[in-house]
Protein backbone atom coordinates (compact mmCIF):
# COMPACT_ATOMS: atom_id res chain seq x y z
CA UNK A 1 0.00 0.00 0.00
CA UNK A 2 2.87 2.19 0.75
CA UNK A 3 4.38 1.39 -2.29
CA UNK A 4 1.66 1.60 -4.61
CA UNK A 5 0.59 5.30 -2.88
CA UNK A 6 4.18 6.53 -3.58
CA UNK A 7 4.83 5.31 -7.25
CA UNK A 8 0.95 4.85 -8.78
CA UNK A 9 -0.16 1.95 -9.94
CA UNK A 10 1.62 2.38 -13.44
CA UNK A 11 4.94 2.63 -12.04
CA UNK A 12 4.49 0.03 -9.77
CA UNK A 13 6.43 -2.95 -10.56
CA UNK A 14 7.02 -6.84 -9.20
CA UNK A 15 10.66 -5.96 -8.43
CA UNK A 16 10.01 -3.14 -6.63
CA UNK A 17 7.24 -4.89 -4.46
CA UNK A 18 9.95 -7.96 -3.76
CA UNK A 19 12.40 -5.22 -3.04
CA UNK A 20 10.46 -3.60 -0.10
CA UNK A 21 9.14 -6.55 0.88
CA UNK A 22 12.61 -7.88 1.28
CA UNK A 23 12.00 -11.04 -0.95
CA UNK A 24 12.71 -12.41 -4.04
CA UNK A 25 10.26 -11.86 -7.48
CA UNK A 26 9.33 -15.63 -7.76
CA UNK A 27 8.33 -15.46 -3.57
CA UNK A 28 5.55 -12.88 -5.18
CA UNK A 29 4.67 -15.20 -8.67
CA UNK A 30 4.08 -17.73 -6.36
CA UNK A 31 1.27 -16.44 -4.79
CA UNK A 32 -0.24 -13.91 -7.11
CA UNK A 33 -0.08 -14.02 -11.18
CA UNK A 34 0.60 -9.98 -11.24
CA UNK A 35 0.25 -6.98 -9.60
CA UNK A 36 -3.25 -6.05 -10.12
CA UNK A 37 -4.33 -9.10 -8.21
CA UNK A 38 -1.76 -8.55 -5.79
CA UNK A 39 -3.36 -4.51 -5.44
CA UNK A 40 -6.32 -6.22 -4.67
CA UNK A 41 -5.46 -8.58 -2.57
CA UNK A 42 -3.19 -5.82 -0.58
CA UNK A 43 -6.88 -3.43 -0.57
CA UNK A 44 -8.63 -6.56 0.75
CA UNK A 45 -5.77 -7.00 3.61
CA UNK A 46 -6.02 -3.45 4.68
CA UNK A 47 -10.41 -3.53 5.23
CA UNK A 48 -12.02 -5.22 7.74
CA UNK A 49 -13.62 -8.57 7.35
CA UNK A 50 -17.03 -7.71 6.00
CA UNK A 51 -19.35 -10.26 8.03
CA UNK A 52 -23.53 -10.65 6.61
CA UNK A 53 -25.11 -9.72 9.56
CA UNK A 54 -28.58 -11.24 10.38
CA UNK A 55 -30.52 -9.80 13.16
CA UNK A 56 -34.03 -10.17 11.65
CA UNK A 57 -33.65 -6.24 11.30
CA UNK A 58 -32.75 -4.51 8.29
CA UNK A 59 -32.04 -1.33 10.14
CA UNK A 60 -29.76 -3.14 12.40
CA UNK A 61 -28.03 -5.49 9.64
CA UNK A 62 -27.19 -2.67 7.54
CA UNK A 63 -25.39 -0.82 10.60
CA UNK A 64 -23.50 -3.95 11.33
CA UNK A 65 -22.65 -4.26 7.84
CA UNK A 66 -21.28 -0.58 7.18
CA UNK A 67 -20.16 0.74 10.68
CA UNK A 68 -16.95 -1.16 10.45
CA UNK A 69 -15.96 1.50 7.47
CA UNK A 70 -16.02 4.00 10.20
CA UNK A 71 -12.70 2.41 11.76
CA UNK A 72 -9.90 4.56 10.80
CA UNK A 73 -7.30 1.64 9.15
CA UNK A 74 -9.40 0.57 6.99
CA UNK A 75 -10.46 3.79 5.85
CA UNK A 76 -6.77 5.01 5.43
CA UNK A 77 -5.95 1.97 3.45
CA UNK A 78 -9.42 2.68 1.21
CA UNK A 79 -8.45 6.09 0.17
CA UNK A 80 -5.07 5.65 -0.32
CA UNK A 81 -5.60 2.60 -3.04
CA UNK A 82 -9.01 3.29 -4.10
CA UNK A 83 -8.52 6.29 -6.59
CA UNK A 84 -5.20 5.16 -7.71
CA UNK A 85 -6.88 1.34 -8.81
CA UNK A 86 -9.83 3.61 -9.99
CA UNK A 87 -7.45 5.83 -12.16
CA UNK A 88 -5.83 2.87 -13.96
CA UNK A 89 -8.79 0.86 -14.57
CA UNK A 90 -10.08 3.37 -16.59
CA UNK A 91 -6.84 2.32 -19.00
CA UNK A 92 -6.50 -1.18 -18.04
CA UNK A 93 -8.97 -3.41 -18.80
CA UNK A 94 -7.65 -6.72 -17.55
CA UNK A 95 -7.49 -4.01 -13.98
CA UNK A 96 -10.82 -2.75 -14.74
CA UNK A 97 -12.16 -6.51 -14.89
CA UNK A 98 -10.74 -7.79 -11.55
CA UNK A 99 -11.71 -3.90 -10.04
CA UNK A 100 -15.66 -5.33 -10.77
CA UNK A 101 -14.87 -8.33 -9.37
CA UNK A 102 -13.66 -7.09 -6.14
CA UNK A 103 -16.54 -4.64 -5.71
CA UNK A 104 -19.30 -7.20 -6.79
CA UNK A 105 -18.13 -9.41 -4.21
CA UNK A 106 -19.02 -6.74 -1.68
CA UNK A 107 -22.02 -6.17 -3.02
CA UNK A 108 -22.99 -9.64 -2.28
CA UNK A 109 -23.39 -9.42 1.61
CA UNK A 110 -26.14 -6.16 1.45
CA UNK A 111 -28.15 -7.70 -1.64
CA UNK A 112 -28.63 -10.59 0.81
CA UNK A 113 -29.42 -8.10 3.60
CA UNK A 114 -32.26 -6.94 1.65
CA UNK A 115 -33.49 -9.52 -0.34
CA UNK A 116 -34.38 -10.75 3.42
CA UNK A 117 -35.95 -7.42 4.38
CA UNK A 118 -38.20 -7.68 1.27
CA UNK A 119 -38.87 -11.37 2.13
CA UNK A 120 -40.11 -10.21 5.63
CA UNK A 121 -41.76 -7.16 4.36
CA UNK A 122 -39.26 -4.70 6.03
CA UNK A 123 -38.88 -3.14 2.29
CA UNK A 124 -40.78 -2.68 -0.51
CA UNK A 125 -41.40 -5.39 -2.71
CA UNK A 126 -40.69 -3.82 -5.55
CA UNK A 127 -37.42 -1.88 -4.07
CA UNK A 128 -34.42 -1.47 -6.97
CA UNK A 129 -32.27 -4.01 -4.76
CA UNK A 130 -29.22 -3.09 -7.01
CA UNK A 131 -29.89 0.82 -6.95
CA UNK A 132 -30.24 0.56 -3.16
CA UNK A 133 -26.86 -0.59 -2.59
CA UNK A 134 -25.60 2.11 -4.99
CA UNK A 135 -27.35 4.74 -2.42
CA UNK A 136 -26.70 3.60 1.12
CA UNK A 137 -22.52 4.00 0.96
CA UNK A 138 -23.06 6.96 -1.31
CA UNK A 139 -22.15 9.51 1.79
CA UNK A 140 -19.26 7.59 2.84
CA UNK A 141 -17.82 6.89 -0.12
CA UNK A 142 -18.29 11.05 -0.86
CA UNK A 143 -16.79 11.59 2.22
CA UNK A 144 -13.82 9.58 1.99
CA UNK A 145 -12.70 10.15 -1.82
CA UNK A 146 -13.87 14.10 -2.62
CA UNK A 147 -14.81 15.85 0.52
CA UNK A 148 -12.72 14.79 3.04
CA UNK A 149 -15.48 14.65 5.87
CA UNK A 150 -15.19 12.79 8.75
CA UNK A 151 -16.34 9.45 8.25
CA UNK A 152 -17.32 8.08 11.97
CA UNK A 153 -19.69 5.56 13.73
CA UNK A 154 -22.37 8.79 14.01
CA UNK A 155 -22.26 9.97 10.20
CA UNK A 156 -22.65 6.01 9.45
CA UNK A 157 -25.62 6.09 12.10
CA UNK A 158 -27.03 9.08 9.97
CA UNK A 159 -26.95 7.67 6.76
CA UNK A 160 -29.07 4.78 7.76
CA UNK A 161 -32.16 7.06 7.58
CA UNK A 162 -32.06 5.74 4.02
CA UNK A 163 -34.35 3.00 6.18
CA UNK A 164 -37.21 4.92 6.86
CA UNK A 165 -39.49 4.59 10.23
CA UNK A 166 -41.58 2.19 8.67
CA UNK A 167 -38.99 0.34 7.38
CA UNK A 168 -39.39 1.22 3.54
CA UNK A 169 -36.24 1.58 2.11
CA UNK A 170 -36.00 5.33 0.80
CA UNK A 171 -34.41 7.87 -1.68
CA UNK A 172 -34.00 11.26 0.31
CA UNK A 173 -36.45 13.96 -0.97
CA UNK A 174 -33.83 16.63 -2.60
CA UNK A 175 -32.66 13.69 -4.44
CA UNK A 176 -35.25 12.32 -6.20
CA UNK A 177 -36.41 16.05 -6.62
CA UNK A 178 -34.02 17.11 -8.49
CA UNK A 179 -34.66 17.21 -12.55
CA UNK A 180 -34.25 14.22 -14.56
CA UNK A 181 -32.68 12.41 -11.54
CA UNK A 182 -34.27 9.02 -11.46
CA UNK A 183 -37.03 10.08 -13.80
CA UNK A 184 -38.16 6.87 -15.28
CA UNK A 185 -38.09 5.07 -11.62
CA UNK A 186 -41.27 4.90 -9.39
CA UNK A 187 -38.84 6.22 -5.69
CA UNK A 188 -41.29 5.58 -2.12
CA UNK A 189 -40.05 9.12 -0.81
CA UNK A 190 -40.23 8.71 3.42
CA UNK A 191 -40.31 12.51 4.71
CA UNK A 192 -37.01 12.44 7.59
CA UNK A 193 -36.71 14.89 10.28
CA UNK A 194 -34.94 18.04 8.98
CA UNK A 195 -32.15 18.34 6.31
CA UNK A 196 -28.71 16.32 7.01
CA UNK A 197 -26.65 18.87 5.65
CA UNK A 198 -23.63 17.11 7.62
CA UNK A 199 -24.01 14.60 5.41
CA UNK A 200 -23.01 16.95 2.28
Amino acid sequence: IDLLSEVGFSGLTIDAVAQRAGVGKATIYRRWDGKEQLVLDALSAGRLTMVEPDTGDVRSDLLAFYLPLADADAQQGAVRLMPALAAEAALNVELAERLRAFVSDRRIPVASILHRARDRGEVAPDVDVELAIDLLPGPIMYRLYFSGGRVDAATIERAATLTGPRSTLTVLAPIASLPGVLADREVTVIPVAGPHPDLV
